[in-house]
């Protein structure tokens, strides 16, 4: 699959086959715990990455393939920011007729501000954007954003498309430790959060290994306190674990789904046993299997290992 991936453990929304618009990491920011790496480039420029019809006809065939084994959601992610696609409707609307399978966008809001992309984005079942500073300082050090995206605009465009959303508008908040846990940094958050009036707010923390090694996870106790600061709308985000049977694939079918899967961002074997639904027996072989052969390797963030592709294989 080309623009396909997965399915892979979301800790948000659980078994999610995803969609990733973009061959090479193209995104408007450079956030410093960014699973994916470093952005080579930031951009605001819209453009056509992957073509719809493609996009489409490659899920078409996955549904007809997995009819009997369908995900949790169909959601926009990968490597890049997906609302950069001149025609993410085209390929939302594509995906509404094919499927009842709920549509979710993961997106830094970035360009929700602009009226032309919030037009585009509001047939998405779930719309997810995220906002990680609750002040300009901060959303320079943690999202290192473009110039062209100052960040009252950044909030401006997360109050519009709260207020034009006609499914579940769910704002993420990813808390790293040191640069936007203390406490007048959470209460900063709190007061956008309350501008911006989001059905529910996602606490998340870095889980995989992030773009810069100084990155850290915000602790347990800091997640709480911030879950109890916003109140009921908090949702801190735990462990995606697998329901149900799991599936015999194996082999080089296994292979191929995992360098896939890690091909877009580390993931632990456990992650992986849960998403792809095998026995962990058959993972732990297969992942073995491509570390002899040097096809991925294995790093180690916050004491956790986790399997990610080699670079001979970028």
């Amino acid at each position: 699959m080309r623009w396909l991936f997965g399915p892979v453990p979301s800790r948000r929304f659980g078994r999610s086959l995803g969609i990733d618009l973009f061959t090479r990491k193209t995104c408007t920011f450079d956030c410093v715990y960014c699973e994916v790496g470093r952005t080579p480039r930031t951009t605001d420029c819209v453009d056509i990455f992957a073509p719809v019809d493609e996009v489409l006809d490659e899920l078409r065939n996955y549904l007809a393939d997995h009819h009997d084994d369908l995900p949790d959601f169909i959601t926009f992610a990968g490597s890049g920011e997906p609302t950069l696609h001149r025609e993410i409707d085209l390929i939302i609307h594509g995906i509404k007729e094919m499927t009842t399978v709920p549509v979710v966008l993961l997106t830094n809001g970035s360009l929700l501000h602009r009226e032309s992309v919030l037009k585009r984005v509001l047939e998405a079942d779930y719309l997810v954007p995220s906002l990680d500073a609750g002040c300009p300082e901060t959303y320079g050090r943690i999202n290192r954003p473009t110039a062209n995206i100052p960040y009252e605009k950044l909030v401006e465009g997360l109050i519009s498309a709260q207020r034009a959303c006609r499914g579940h508008y769910i704002l993420e908040v990813l808390l790293v430790d040191g640069i936007n846990t203390s406490d007048e940094e959470l209460e900063k958050l709190k007061e956008c959060i309350n501008r911006i009036n989001p059905d529910s707010v996602q606490i998340n923390t870095v889980f995989r290994p992030p773009a810069e090694n100084n990155v850290h996870a915000s602790s347990e106790e800091t997640i709480q306190r911030f879950a109890e600061l916003v109140g009921e709308k908090a949702v801190p985000v735990a462990y995606y674990t697998l329901r149900g049977a799991r599936r015999q694939i194996q082999g080089e079918l296994l292979e191929s789904v995992i360098l896939k899967t890690v091909g877009i961002r580390p993931c632990t074997i456990q992650e992986m046993t849960d998403s792809i639904g095998v026995d962990q027996a058959a993972m732990e072989t297969a992942v073995q299997n491509l570390m002899k052969s040097g096809q991925v390797r294995e790093l180690n963030f916050d004491g956790v290992g986790h399997v990610a592709i080699s670079a001979e294989q970028i």
